[in-house]
């Protein structure tokens, strides 16, 4: 391992002072951290449990700012993560913070967590939510079409099967038998839109915004339920919050301007 002048070893759980974290994108809210010496010349920053990196430092800055380690137990960092994640835990989370199996299910055990689906736990009082359930089993789906309709008021009822989007490189595997409705976009389109809404049971799910899930409706209007279709348009033009111009930009990288126009013009 590679040791850093401020003593962080390569690897090490750390948490920011709060005056420095304050300064590190998205350190506020995710404050454990792990360093990763991959040289002697800096450390990179991960967020937890995420694994996401968040930032560099050199050596000197490092050495400036002061470290301390939290020293947490593995059951610790786990009880963390439950809590952070609303009663839910994965075991993709415990094999990015490093968490050996043995100990991850250790605590699932001693903590009568309920298996909701392949590698996904679930608090016994934790009140099942099927989309944030979903998608911590397959992160890489987005909430789209009738079911982002539903996510963002601009529909009457649940849909049914729930509607979702992947990259059309991604490889659905067992996605596929979950009961659920595919769609699948060029990578150009995969992101677009693309956000954070919460779901009924009000946890944070990715879901697409209400302009290009409007997009997409009406370019699949053949394939809708005309009664739906006019109850979304009808409601986000009376929206205050509807965004024409994310809506044209979206229409104009899917070339479908005038599609999009000729369905706002009589509601605008």
């Amino acid at each position: 391992m590679t040791r850093c002048r401020c003593g962080c070893m390569d690897g090490q759980l750390v948490e920011l002072l709060p005056n420095v974290a304050s300064s590190w994108p998205g350190s506020s809210e995710t404050p454990y951290l792990r360093v990763m010496a991959k040289d002697t010349e800096k450390v990179e920053l991960f967020a937890l449990p995420s694994a996401v990196p968040i930032g560099t430092i050199t050596l000197t800055s490092c050495y400036n700012i002061s470290m301390k380690v939290p020293y947490m137990t593995y059951e610790e960092l786990l009880s963390d993560m439950l809590a952070r994640k609303g009663g839910v835990l994965t075991a993709r989370d415990a094999s990015d913070a490093n968490i050996p199996k043995k100990v991850f299910y250790r605590f699932i055990q001693e903590n009568e967590l309920e298996k909701a689906s392949h590698g996904v736990y679930v608090s016994p009082d934790e009140i099942p939510d099927e989309l944030y359930l979903l998608q911590q089993r397959y992160p890489k789906i987005i909430f789209s079409h009738q079911t982002a309709l539903w996510l963002h008021d601009l529909a009457e009822r649940e849909p049914l099967p729930i509607s979702l989007t992947v990259d059309s490189n991604y490889n659905a595997g067992s996605l596929s038998d979950q009961g659920v409705k595919i769609y699948y976009v060029k990578p150009d389109w995969y992101d677009m839109g693309a956000c954070e809404v919460k779901s009924p049971g009000g946890h944070l799910v990715r879901a697409y915004d209400k302009e290009r899930t409007l997009c997409d409706m009406i370019r699949r209007k053949k394939a809708t339920d005309p009664a739906a279709y006019r109850y979304a348009l009808r409601h986000y033009a009376a929206s205050p919050e509807k965004n024409l111009l994310n809506l044209s930009e979206y229409a104009q990288r899917m070339g479908i301007e005038r599609q999009v126009a000729q369905a706002m013009e009589v509601l605008l």
